[in-house]
C-alpha cells in the first residue's frame, strides 16, 4: 500500500505540468495475446479472455491519471510567472551578462495546503497548484542609445536536458524585451534610478517525463480441459508488471508590458519595484505509453509459441488557452565594481510568485 500511494503521488504531481482546462483523455489499451501452439483453440480462447480483463484495469488506471485540469492550469500560470522573473531588470544603462536560476509557484491565495495533503493524494487527485523551475538561465542586456536615447534591449535563454532515475525533463526557454528610460537615473549617495518602461515576450517549450513501475496485475485461470471428462482441472497464472511512461509536451508564448523604478544606496545596494501586465497563449498535450510482456506460468506457460504484450497509448485532446494577468515586480541587487548579484521577485495577486537569482558582470 505505501508503494502504491507513493507511485500515485509521483504521477499526480508529475501531471501538473502545463495548460489547464478539462482534457478529454482517451487512452487505448493494445493487446497482443500470447499464441499457443496449434490445435489449442479452446485454451487460446480462455487465455485471450483472461488477458482482456487486464485491459479494463489498465484503462481505468490511465484514464484517471490523464484528467487534471486544475493541475494543468496551475502549471501554466507558474511557467508564465517564472518567465517574468527572468525579464525583471532594474538597470540596462550599461551592457551586462548574467547567469542564474528561477523558480515559481502557483496556488489560489498562495495556499500551501497541498503540502499537508500529500499523504491523501492518489491518481484521481486534482489539486489547484503548480510549480516551475528553471535551473539554468542566461540573460544579457545592451543599450541602444545610438537608435534612441534611453532605449535598450535584453534577452534571456534557458536550456535543460536531464534524467534522474525515472524522471526526465527537456526544456528550452527564451525571452526578449525592450526598455526605455523615460526619466534618467540620478547620482549620489542615495540615487533614484529613474523610471523605465518595458515591453517584451517569452517562449517556453518543455517535455516532462516520468516512468512509473506499477504493482503486478495477475489473473488465475481455472481450466477444465475436457469438461465433464476424466481429465483433472488445473490452473494457469497470467501476469503483467506495467511500466508506464507519461510525458507532457508544453508550448507557451507570452508577452508583458511593465514599468520599473528603484533607489540605489552608496552605488552598491539597489532596491527596485514595479509592475505590469502579462498575457499569453499556451498549448499542451499529455501522453501515456507502455508496452510490457505478458507472463504465463503453469501448464499454459509451456505451450506458448509466440509471447504476448499488453500496453497502453493515450493522448489528451490538444488544448489552447489565452490568459491576461497583472503582476507586481521588485527585488534587490548588490554591486561590487563590475560584478552584481541580483534577486528579482514577481508576484501576481494573489496566487503566484517567482524568485530568481542572477550573478553577472556589467561592462
Amino acid at each position: 500500500m505505501p508503494k502504491r500511494r507513493f507511485q500515485a503521488l509521483v504521477l499526480t504531481f508529475f501531471l501538473a505540468a502545463c495548460i489547464g482546462v478539462p482534457l478529454e483523455a482517451e487512452p487505448v489499451v493494445v493487446i497482443e495475446s500470447p499464441i499457443l501452439e496449434s490445435d489449442m483453440a479452446g485454451l487460446q480462447e480462455i487465455l485471450d479472455q483472461s488477458i482482456a480483463d487486464f485491459a479494463a484495469e489498465i484503462d481505468e488506471l490511465t484514464g484517471e491519471t490523464l484528467e487534471k485540469p486544475d493541475f494543468l492550469r496551475g502549471s501554466s500560470y507558474a511557467t508564465s510567472q517564472a518567465i517574468l522573473s527572468s525579464l525583471s531588470i532594474h538597470d540596462v544603462t550599461r551592457p551586462f551578462i548574467a547567469i542564474g536560476s528561477s523558480a515559481a509557484y502557483y496556488s489560489p491565495w498562495l495556499s500551501t495546503a497541498v503540502v499537508s495533503e500529500l499523504d491523501s493524494l492518489d491518481v484521481t487527485s486534482d489539486v489547484d497548484a503548480g510549480a516551475c523551475v528553471q535551473p539554468l538561465v542566461l540573460r544579457g542586456g545592451l543599450p541602444l542609445n545610438f537608435l534612441l536615447d534611453g532605449l535598450s534591449v535584453m534577452g534571456t535563454g534557458g536550456y535543460m536536458d536531464a534524467t534522474t532515475g525515472p524522471f526526465g525533463v527537456t526544456s528550452i526557454t527564451a525571452s526578449l524585451s525592450a526598455q526605455y528610460v523615460a526619466f534618467r537615473p540620478k547620482s549620489g549617495a542615495v540615487a533614484w534610478n529613474g523610471l523605465t518602461f518595458s515591453l517584451g515576450g517569452g517562449f517556453a517549450s518543455q517535455t516532462l517525463s516520468v516512468t512509473i513501475e506499477a504493482d503486478e496485475i495477475t489473473q488465475t485461470i481455472p481450466i477444465d480441459p475436457d469438461g465433464p471428462g476424466p481429465l483433472a482441472p488445473f490452473e494457469a497464472r497470467v501476469s503483467v508488471e506495467p511500466t508506464i511512461k507519461a510525458s507532457i509536451e508544453t508550448l507557451l508564448l507570452s508577452c508583458n508590458a511593465g514599468a520599473m523604478t528603484g533607489v540605489t544606496f552608496l552605488k552598491a545596494f539597489t532596491l527596485f519595484a514595479g509592475g505590469g501586465v502579462s498575457a499569453g497563449w499556451g498549448r499542451s498535450e499529455i501522453a501515456i505509453d507502455s508496452k510490457d510482456p505478458i507472463n504465463v506460468s503453469g501448464y499454459l506457460g509451456d505451450l506458448i509459441d509466440t509471447p504476448g504484450t499488453i500496453g497502453v497509448t493515450g493522448t489528451a485532446d490538444e488544448y489552447a488557452d489565452i490568459f491576461i494577468r497583472p503582476y507586481l515586480a521588485g527585488g534587490l541587487a548588490f554591486s561590487v565594481g563590475a560584478f552584481e548579484l541580483a534577486i528579482p521577485i514577481t508576484f501576481k495577486p494573489v496566487d503566484a510568485i517567482s524568485v530568481a537569482v542572477f550573478f553577472g558582470v556589467r561592462l
